[in-house]
């Protein structure tokens, strides 16, 4: 009994061991390599010159900023941090810079080879990561060191790569063509070099151009005898003395002299092939080395503060590779290049879920094939098979891709009962914006009249004119511009609406849209119809919003309801389309009218522009057999009769009967009575009775004949 005692205490002691020693359940790190931009450093006080891409190659003598994750530990707060290096070279000295419990660290690597890295956590989780220290080839191989091995690939990418602004931009500024002022003069300074020339770090010894063009003088001798105007050179625009003096006086720093291959992917001294000795990475950090640089450089700075680089299901999120490619900046890619396949075998969730919609997603760093170096992709189809026009959008083709509809109306409005297509996350899905934009793949309740109704669609680069202006990369419409009061960005829409614009309620609908009794702004009458709309709908009690799932305690509601499920994809087309109407107001007022049931049934809209009188036109063809059109305008709200009669003025067909807005449309009579019998060949009469506010405002008849 004393044996087995013993055994049960020392079998306790053991338990009570391993609990302890064990990681807290739910603590998580994960150690990353933070990029630092000239932005961010400013932003804690450090300087420039220790900007860093967040590769994980790295040039001798540069730093390496670290953070430990704890992201996803919940409640389990970790206490300490304990880094360490698992190996280093055998020359290297270093150690960190941070010596608390710290979860951010950093280190400079003072030799070249391999560097790995650990932190541990209070509880026990750990995680490592591996760096690799080399220097740059360029100053020793020159150029074409890269080309020897990349100037055959497919596409050609040292041929691409010689015909951008990152390989000129340099001997662009030191002839005098960057900025140049109406005398013709270029402005140009060496604080320029360390975004425009590879590598630039004054201090490490790894054959960067700074270092090397600072030891050989070059950056104190290149301006000499040129005017300064503030901390800039001037150069006559073309001048290529100094690109001659640096050939030939200072040929090492020739390879070096453009923003090149291991800007972007790291020193290459050590790479001859081994894909574990540099880097390719899609992270915004590489770019923004460079391009979050204030007050001068700050497209990098703006698309930190957009969707863009926050979209919910990128990251670790986006593990569903239905939200391909769009969610995923590295599918997207893979997408692009692989000429966007319906499945892709190479997207893993895993691998292609680390990026966001980064630069480098949307502009290809070797791509020369407009001056913005975006991917060159055009939108094949929408999702009802409309092909999208050579030319429509422009630029803004690339976002197109993305920002359309992801189900076709007619497989998702059915005449199937009893639910007549309604199901798991209703609607067109995500940003119908292209499809509203152009008119098409809404549910026009057999109206095909509403098809290419369009507003902005010539706008010359579409989505990119409006929600880029100068640029920007935040892409919002709105912002506070510093004030700290948000207001609508009106900057592309006072080219055509004009300079008086302020705000996009400001645009004024050409009539009441929503029946109010006012004309407001076109946001402010969508909203009105979307709310009309809207109380229409079954709502869902836990989001306060029309349902949308099959699964919703709400779904029995649409049984048998058609009219309910196509108004239900009409209120999130327009919804999810987020523009209130500025992408497309005809169509979008269209859908929501037609919906709402303001337009008497077999009325087409021709145009939803005002006109001035009232009119109705000589029917076509004429004489007919059977059918004809008959055209009338309306320049305001009002009930309307459009009637056929005979020659005895009997009544014979009512066309149209019921309340309307103003506009242009168009009816066809089938030459059936009210009765759906044909009628016989002769002479007809037909009358338009127009009245607004129970007066009667418009009475015309017009005579039409039938030959049979």
């Amino acid at each position: 009994m004393k044996r087995i005692a013993n055994i049960s205490r020392l079998l306790l002691a053991i338990c009570c061991l391993v609990f302890l020693t064990m990681p807290t359940f739910g603590q998580v790190v994960k150690l990353k390599v933070v990029p630092m931009s000239p932005g961010k450093l400013a932003a804690i006080g450090k300087s420039s010159l220790m900007a860093t891409t967040g590769l994980k190659v790295i040039g001798k003598g540069a730093r390496a900023f670290l953070l430990a994750d704890t992201t996803g530990s919940g409640s389990s707060v970790a206490t300490s941090f304990t880094w360490s290096f698992v190996s280093r070279p055998t020359a290297s000295n270093a150690v960190f810079d941070s010596t608390g419990n710290n979860p951010k660290q950093s280190f400079t690597a003072d030799s070249a080879g391999q560097y790995i890295v650990s932190v541990s956590i209070s509880g026990g989780a750990t995680d490592q990561d591996t760096f690799w220290v080399s220097t740059y080839a360029g100053s020793t191989g020159g150029f074409p060191a890269c080309a020897s091995c990349h100037a055959g690939s497919t596409p050609q990418i040292m041929t691409g790569w010689q015909s951008t602004g990152h390989a000129n931009i340099y001997t662009q500024g030191i002839m005098g063509q960057l900025e140049v002022n109406t005398y013709g003069l270029g402005m140009y300074s060496s604080s320029c070099w360390k975004c425009h020339t590879t590598g630039y770090d004054l201090s490490a010894n790894n054959g960067n151009f700074g270092y090397l063009s600072h030891k050989t003088g070059w950056d104190t001798t290149a301006f000499k005898g040129k005017a300064k105007s503030g901390s800039s050179y001037l150069i006559a625009n073309g001048d290529s003395s100094i690109y001659k003096n640096l050939v030939t006086n200072y040929s090492a720093l020739v390879p070096l002299a453009s923003i090149g291959c291991e800007s972007c992917h790291g020193p290459g001294a050590g790479h001859l092939g081994d894909a574990t000795k540099i880097a390719v990475s899609l992270d915004a950090g590489v770019c923004q080395s460079c391009h979050d640089a204030p007050p001068h450089h700050v497209s990098g700075t703006y698309w930190a503060l957009s969707d863009h680089a926050t979209m919910p299901l990128a990251g670790k999120d986006a593990t569903s590779a239905s939200c391909f490619p769009c969610h995923s900046g590295s599918a997207f890619v893979k997408w692009v290049k692989d000429s966007k396949p319906a499945t892709d075998p190479n997207w893993n969730a895993a691998a292609d879920a680390s990026y966001p919609i980064t630069c480098s997603v949307c502009h290809d760093p070797m791509g020369t094939t407009n001056p913005n170096q975006l991917r060159t992709v055009s939108v094949d189809t929408l999702k009802n098979g409309y092909h999208i026009p050579v030319g429509v959008g422009g630029l803004g083709q690339l976002c197109m891709n993305c920002h359309r509809s992801r189900n076709n109306v007619a497989t998702k409005v059915t005449t199937k009962a009893p639910y007549y297509g309604f199901s798991s996350h209703y609607g067109p899905h995500g940003n119908p914006q292209t499809d509203m934009l152009l008119g098409q793949n809404a549910y026009q309740f057999g109206d095909s009249s509403l098809t290419g109704l369009a507003t902005h669609a010539g706008v010359p680069d579409a989505c990119v004119t409006c929600h880029m202006p100068g640029g920007d990369h935040t892409l919002t419409m709105q912002d506070t511009a510093g004030t700290g009061v948000m207001h609508d960005r009106v900057d592309a829409c006072k080219t055509c609406h004009g300079p008086q614009i302020q705000k996009f309620d400001d645009i004024k609908a050409s009539y009441d849209y929503d029946r109010n009794g006012r004309i407001e702004g076109v946001q402010t009458e969508v909203a009105g119809l979307l709310a009309q709309l809207k109380a229409k709908l079954p709502i869902d009690p836990t989001t306060g919003q029309p349902i949308t799932d099959s699964n919703s305690a709400d779904s029995l509601s649409v049984y048998n309801r058609p009219d309910l499920v196509q108004n239900l994809y009409t209120y999130f087309f327009v919804a999810n389309d987020g523009s209130g109407g500025m992408h497309n107001a005809k169509y979008t007022v269209a859908l929501l009218q037609k919906a709402l049931g303001f337009y008497p049934t077999g009325v087409s809209v021709l145009s939803q522009k005002t006109p001035s009188t009232y009119n109705l036109t000589q029917n076509y063809p004429n004489p007919f057999n059977p059918t004809t059109n008959i055209e009338f305008s309306i320049p305001r709200s009002a009930t309307i009769q459009l009637n056929v009669y005979n020659i005895l003025g009997e009544l014979v067909k009512t066309l149209v009967n019921g309340d309307i807005v103003s506009g242009n449309y168009k009816v066809t009579w089938n030459g059936t009575n009210n009765h759906g019998v044909s009628v016989a060949s002769g002479i007809y009469f037909y009358r338009l009775v127009a009245e607004s506010q129970g007066a009667e405002n418009y009475v015309v008849t017009k005579k039409m004949l039938m030959m049979k």
